[in-house]
């Protein structure tokens, strides 16, 4: 019986992380998360707004951008009357929440630099999505680098986000895993790993 047991605990360790990697893997490959890095590097000098929107027709599936995670060269008390449904600052994050109003965040910066910074989104339930943008703007809001937003992310439940950079040069946005996720992963792999040696083979009988 003692045989038996020492016999299948390998088993069951290795049933257990495979159940690990298999649970992990989906979180570590859910979104919508993504990392938006911007270069104003084209703008140097130049003193601006980093403009965040969430908007949508007036029948759009109720949506919500939570941001977080920023990095750049934010300016001290250099945030325009937020207009909408918004909340929140760089340092302890923004949220922005669609509706009848136009909802936008802007950032007093001082461009030339990289910015960067995490965003996610919950989408509820409806045919008509809404879009999350990015641009550079001065205070007469006029757009700055472009002709408009430098990136446009179209967000419906249940679809593919559609991406539009402007221009590579200006941004780009990368799908980024849950930390958590992965080291849920990478821990059950190196385990299942390491468990992989050949089991005891049964004693004969005497």
């Amino acid at each position: 019986m003692s045989h038996f047991t020492s016999s299948l605990a390998p088993l069951l360790l290795r049933a257990l992380l495979a159940l690990s990697i298999v649970f992990g893997a989906p979180a570590a490959l859910a979104g919508p998360l993504y990392r938006v890095s911007l270069d104003t590097s084209a703008l140097a000098g130049a003193v601006g707004y980093l403009d965040l929107g969430l908007n949508g027709p007036l029948d759009a599936a109720p949506t919500v951008a939570r941001l977080g995670n920023f990095s750049g060269a934010f300016l001290d008390g250099g945030v325009l009357p937020s207009s909408g449904n918004v909340s929140g600052d760089v340092v302890n994050g923004v949220v922005l929440r669609n509706g009848p109003d136009f909802n936008f965040f802007e950032q007093l910066v001082a461009f030339g630099g990289l910015f960067s910074f995490d965003v996610e989104f919950d989408l509820g339930e409806g045919v008509n999505g809404t879009l999350f943008s990015v641009a550079f703007i001065d205070d007469a809001y006029h757009y700055l680098g472009a002709a408009g937003n430098v990136v446009e992310m179209n967000l419906v439940a249940g679809e593919p986000v559609a991406l539009q950079l402007v221009d590579p040069a200006f941004a780009s946005v990368a799908e980024v895993p849950e930390p958590g996720a992965w080291l849920l992963v990478a821990s059950g792999l190196f385990l299942l790993a390491a468990t992989r040696r050949p089991l005891p083979l049964p004693l004969p009988r005497r």
